[in-house]
């Protein structure tokens, strides 16, 4: 399937897409569409959030939040590694405590650039460095390279609903699809952390809304397509791992992504968009933590003579009286 490239406006119809990053957000879809980062609103919040963060619906334009350096490294180093993306302005500047650097980084951002002090591109460039030779030492990753890039996909669900997913880098065949998602930050790549950060990230919804995404377009490939992260630490020595989710992952992700779906349409069709329950709710206190508070309670010394009722307790207040 050719890649088309697209400039401004709604885009005619599902395919693929190449646009830039500003067009994308915006949703070019021919309706309004969800993206996976709408979808896991409506799983770790409600469909007001969803409402109020999409670009075609109830998000203004004072909702974008001021970019940080640490995402302006992420940006140049996604530049660097992808050979794709808005052209970067350095700014000689260490900080932007100074009203030149401030107005440099602001007229950058008004033409669309990405602005990036000179200390934290030197760190992009060595990141974008260490990227490239590690991820050639892990086989099964040769076809990265050679990948296309910022491939846009957008298709019409069997619910209705217009899906969109902006892919890092994409390898198309005959025989199968591999997504590829770079993943910057200062959180540890280290493989035995991976599962806790793509659950507590909601990457699972990710990696399984894409999957959906393109096995829509592409049918005749259903199940032979895998979804990789790539995760890199800004920090050095910028440690590198590729990791695939596993089944329980990727079964929990489709069910995230269908029932955002699901919701998605039905709050789109009826355009009632709902908040968070109207009634008190009682709190679910974890299991897991109240499980480690009785391990606590039989295995420390400290705790052997401590008597938990606390109308009978010496450490009961001396002014508690008879108080119901």
């Amino acid at each position: 399937m050719q890649i088309i490239e697209h400039t401004e406006g709604l885009v005619p119809g599902p395919g693929l897409y190449r646009m830039e990053a500003k067009v994308y957000h915006a949703d070019p879809a021919p309706a309004p569409s969800l993206s996976s980062s709408i979808a896991k609103l409506f799983i770790t919040h409600s469909p007001e959030h969803a409402w109020a963060a999409h670009p075609r619906l109830g998000k203004q334009p004072e909702d974008e939040g001021d970019p940080s350096r640490k995402m302006e490294i992420g940006s140049v180093a996604h530049k660097l590694i992808l050979g794709q993306g808005a052209d970067v302005v350095v700014i000689d500047a260490k900080d932007y405590k100074t009203n030149a650097a401030k107005a440099e980084r602001a007229d950058a951002y008004a033409n669309g650039e990405a602005p990036i002090l000179r200390p934290d591109c030197e760190k992009a460039e060595r990141l974008a460095k260490r990227f490239g030779e590690r991820l050639a030492c892990i086989p099964g990753c040769e076809g990265f390279a050679t990948a296309e890039a910022e491939v846009v996909a957008i298709v019409q669900d069997k619910s209705g609903a217009w899906l969109r997913i902006m892919m890092d880098k994409v390898e198309i065949g005959p025989h199968g699809i591999t997504i590829w998602d770079v993943k910057t930050g200062d959180v540890s790549a280290a493989p035995q952390g991976l599962g806790r950060r793509v659950e507590q990230m909601g990457m699972e919804v990710q990696a399984a809304f894409y999957v959906h995404v393109m096995e829509t377009l592409f049918p005749r490939l259903a199940g032979r397509v895998r979804f990789r992260w790539i995760f890199i630490e800004n920090d050095e020595p910028h440690g590198l791992s590729v990791a695939e989710a596993d089944s329980v992952g990727m079964g929990i992700g489709a069910r995230k992504a269908a029932a955002a779906i699901s919701r998605w349409a039905k709050s789109l069709k009826r355009d009632e968009w709902a908040g968070y329950p109207t009634e008190i709710v009682r709190v679910e206190y974890p299991t897991w933590a109240a499980n480690r508070w009785t391990e606590r309670e039989e295995s420390d010394p400290q705790l052997a003579d401590v008597s938990y009722d606390l109308a009978t307790s010496h450490q009961r207040p001396l002014d508690y009286g008879d108080a119901a």
